[in-house]
């Protein structure tokens, strides 16, 4: 597991770092975008000035959505440097602070936080280790926000596409009922927990939507989309794969039979610190 989840934050690190990834996904890199973000912090309540972390916070969207809209003060951490560099350049933010840090080690004193969001993150890395540093970070009573992907099957993530699979949340998706026991096993009290599968299948929609506004304009320009795509790293993302397309044709089905869940949640830290 361990080994299957530094391959996936590789993947991902290298497919978002690509400025090209954001004109096919969007500035958010999970389903749901600023929608499902503000759904989130909408849900938690945290009160103004309250501080968040972002973990694995991409080009900083939902922290900026948290301080400008929630009046939360933000630390906004992701792995890539190059991220990170491109996100801080967007402009300023008083109530923002950027890091380059990942899970499971993060460069935080005990109980900082008043609340972590998640966001697509944690099937990245070891789980169980994450976690536990996230409790570490959190205050008494403090609140973890999560948005992730939730499957049926343990091979799931294994007859995927990579790149779409990365892209999605989905390569090393969670077992049904995984998070819920790794969350009970360190004490955290589930408040609040809601289906937001949808999100996928307009993320797809919307990647699809705009693969075939840049093959317009890259027909227009002269340029091969396939070679355009695969900078990216995969050249599966060119127009006519047909692994590509059996593995959209499988996200859309297990969506649609339940199978394949993107699920919130919000949860409560231990009232009473770890010793």
């Amino acid at each position: 597991m361990i080994a299957a989840a530094t391959q996936v934050l590789a993947c991902c690190t290298n497919l978002y770092a690509n400025p090209l990834i954001e004109l096919l996904v969007g500035d958010s890199f999970h389903p749901g975008g600023r929608a499902g973000s503000r759904a989130l912090l909408s849900a938690a309540a945290l009160p103004m000035g309250a501080r968040l972390l972002d973990v694995g916070s991409g080009l900083g969207t939902s922290a900026r959505l948290a301080a400008a809209e929630f009046g939360l003060r933000v630390d906004a951490v992701d792995v890539s440097d190059a991220i990170v560099k491109r996100g801080r350049a967007r402009g300023p933010s008083a109530r923002v602070q950027w890091t380059v840090a990942a899970l499971p080690r993060l460069p935080f004193p005990d109980h900082s936080f008043d609340a972590v969001l998640a966001e697509c993150v944690l099937s990245t890395t070891e789980r169980s280790a994450a976690l536990a540093e996230i409790a570490r970070v959190l205050r008494p009573g403090g609140l973890l926000l999560i948005s992730d992907v939730e499957t049926e099957s343990l091979d799931f993530g294994s007859e995927l596409e990579p790149v779409v699979g990365a892209a999605l949340c989905l390569s090393e998706a969670w077992l049904v009922g995984e998070m819920d026991r790794l969350l009970a096993d360190l004490g955290f009290d589930q408040t609040n927990r809601w289906n937001r599968s949808t999100d996928i299948v307009e993320m797809i929609d919307r990647a699809e939507a705009r693969i075939g506004f840049v093959r317009v304009a890259a027909t227009g320009l002269g340029i091969d989309l396939k070679d355009l795509l695969a900078a990216i790293g995969e050249p599966a993302w060119g127009a006519d794969d047909q692994r590509l397309q059996t593995t959209v044709a499988g996200i859309r089905r297990a969506v649609a039979e339940g199978s394949l869940r993107y699920s919130a949640l919000i949860a409560a830290a231990p009232l009473e610190a770890a010793s």
